[in-house]
């Protein structure tokens, strides 16, 4: 909540800027970006400090002072997620990803480490207190090094301000962004309705470890993304179906390759979580071919997104939502787990679907492995 969805707006407004060579859009939307994250996720650290100190002793342990730290860095994780997609947009992929995803959980791993062989002793307020100052050190790399690697003529160039439209952009990314990275939350709850704590947790594990096969997805649509914003923005349709072709087929394959390792080793994975959460393998399985179908489908919510046309993805999510709760009535009940992947596969095909025909009407090109096999 804290970035209010600037920080995947930034992949189409610098996308964009790049295509048009418009150095001042970049520059203004830099400056204004961070302005409008600083005052939001201050806002969303007050509220949750108040919140924190009205529940006081109620708290899990009874101490406010893990959670008032934890506040005070939604701020700072905030800065840094949005900077970290910024290097994304301008395809600096080592900056967006090494200071987050590497310093920061190394340094505290070995600084809590640290102060546990001296002490002998760790408490939840030491850790949090940890990590705010990782996080500290995280934005201060991130703003310097961008600060160093921004183009001159970006630096040079007189600020264009477009905040409305901006935040039009942004808001429907926001929401998109909580529907896609807390569904499986969704689902847990909607599950909890209908079956004992423990079918949950063997669905829990069922369902994270097939969504290992997302992070190659990702990966692929961290790429893609900005290159298809300039594509678009320079109406170079050709060159964006063979971007988006590559991207598709490297996604599928590799999304195939995982699904058949898991189909082999998924028994002796799921045993590591404990010998009862083996009876989740056949739902393992189902929620395997819910992300293959997402696979196929190609990037087709990043393209949505980074084109100008994610508005057009509320709808497509809202029903897939109000489906849900109603397979999961409808399933859940007579089959258990089985019942519940059988209702994220049937809910992935719609919006994958959905949002494959949206693409294609609207950008103009053929996503999915299907169509790009059709193509040629």
């Amino acid at each position: 909540l804290g970035t209010l969805g600037l920080d995947a707006t930034s992949l189409r407004v610098i996308g964009k800027a790049l295509g048009e060579n418009n150095p001042g859009a970049i520059w203004g939307f830099l400056r204004r970006g961070m302005q409008i994250v600083a005052a939001t996720s201050v806002a969303v650290a007050l509220i949750g400090a108040v919140v924190v100190l009205s529940v006081g002793g109620s708290l899990p342990g009874g101490e406010a002072v893990p959670f008032l730290w934890s506040a005070a860095s939604v701020p700072l994780l905030s800065g840094i997620t949005l900077l970290c997609v910024v290097a994304v947009a301008f395809q600096w992929f080592g900056l967006a990803h090494l200071p987050s995803e590497v310093f920061r959980p190394v340094s505290i791993f070995a600084v809590v480490l640290l102060v546990w062989i001296v002490t002998s002793e760790l408490t939840a307020s030491t850790v949090m207190f940890i990590q705010f100052v990782a996080l500290t050190a995280t934005l201060m790399i991130l703003i310097a090094t961008l600060a160093r690697r921004l183009p001159r003529q970006v630096a040079a160039a007189s600020p264009v301000f477009e905040t409305r439209s901006w935040l039009q952009v942004a808001v429907p990314l926001l929401i998109i962004g909580l529907f896609s990275n807390y569904f499986p939350e969704i689902m847990l709850v909607l599950l909890g309705m209908h079956v004992t704590s423990d079918q949950v947790a063997i669905f829990n594990a069922s369902y994270r470890l097939a969504m290992i096969v997302t992070f190659g997805l990702t990966a692929i649509d961290a790429v893609t993304s900005p290159v298809a914003a300039r594509l678009y923005a320079a109406q170079e349709a050709n060159e964006l179906q063979s971007v988006v072709a590559h991207a598709t087929q490297l996604g599928f394959w590799c999304s195939l390759a995982a699904i058949a390792g898991f189909a082999i080793l998924g028994t002796w994975l799921l045993g590591l979580f404990g010998p009862e959460f083996i009876a989740g393998y056949d739902a393992m399985i189902i929620l395997l071919m819910a992300q293959l179908l997402r696979s196929a489908a190609g990037p087709v919510v990043p393209l949505l997104s980074v084109t100008g046309h994610q508005h057009r993805c509320l709808a497509v999510f809202a029903s897939a939502l109000i489906v849900t709760i109603i397979l999961v009535f409808v399933l859940v009940p007579p089959f258990g787990i089985r019942g519940g992947a059988v209702a994220v596969l049937l809910v992935t095909l719609l919006w994958t679907t959905w949002l494959h025909r949206l693409v294609v009407v609207h950008i103009g090109i053929r996503p999915s492995i299907f169509g790009i096999f059709a193509r040629d």
